[in-house]
């Protein structure tokens, strides 16, 4: 226990390391020696750990990815999957990201480096298909319970996961992203809540 529990340390070390040399350096720029020296690692502790450079970018968008979703997944879980709940969680979501200059970095090097890198586009391609998977669930407990009509809940999945990430790359160009996604996905939730009234900002009923 003791060694899976070192191990995972020095993985999120190293996670860590990486997250703050690529966000500040860039990708290209930084070497597997400074990663090493900014986890206070060596070298080979670090390829015991990650075959590669690109392994290790990988495995810091998979941990972004996964820190979401169970924040997701957590929320709309206390409050019964509603629309008010799954409404809440745009705004959380979007909030935090808003706030972690990190993560808009890493994932706009994503998205470039997965024109160059068939690995990152696989890599894009699973926390795409994951997330929707998370977000239909969701939906699909929330039509369950009563809260929304029948509904084709992938599709609407892929569309709010389509959204919230186009809107992620609006922080470079508008100053009001969390207004964005808020609206966009009112509209969802306006059309297919049962009792037909309108849900707030706030994520009241109006």
């Amino acid at each position: 226990m003791t060694e899976k529990l070192d191990k995972d340390v020095r993985r999120d070390q190293i996670l860590d390391a990486a997250r703050k040399l690529f966000s500040t350096k860039g990708f290209d720029s930084t070497s597997v020696d400074e990663i090493a020296k900014e986890a206070g690692l060596s070298k080979g502790a670090i390829y015991w750990h990650f075959e590669s450079k690109l392994q290790i970018l990988i495995a810091l968008a998979e941990r972004f990815e996964t820190e979401g979703q169970e924040t997701v997944v957590q929320m709309a879980a206390q409050d019964q999957f509603g629309p008010e709940a799954l409404y809440k969680v745009h705004r959380v979501m979007m909030a935090k990201h808003q706030g972690n200059t990190e993560a808009d970095m890493l994932h706009h090097q994503l998205i470039s480096l997965s024109l160059q890198y068939p690995e990152i586009r696989a890599a894009l391609q699973r926390n795409q298909e994951t997330w929707t998977r998370v977000v239909s669930e969701l939906l699909d407990q929330a039509v369950a319970i009563g809260h929304f009509r029948p509904f084709d809940t992938k599709l609407v999945a892929e569309a709010i996961s389509a959204l919230y990430r186009g809107t992620c790359m609006l922080n470079i160009c508008t100053t009001q992203p969390i207004d964005v996604i808020e609206y966009a996905t009112k509209l969802f939730y306006d059309a297919l809540v049962c009792n037909k009234e309108a849900v707030t900002t706030e994520g009241q009923h109006a």
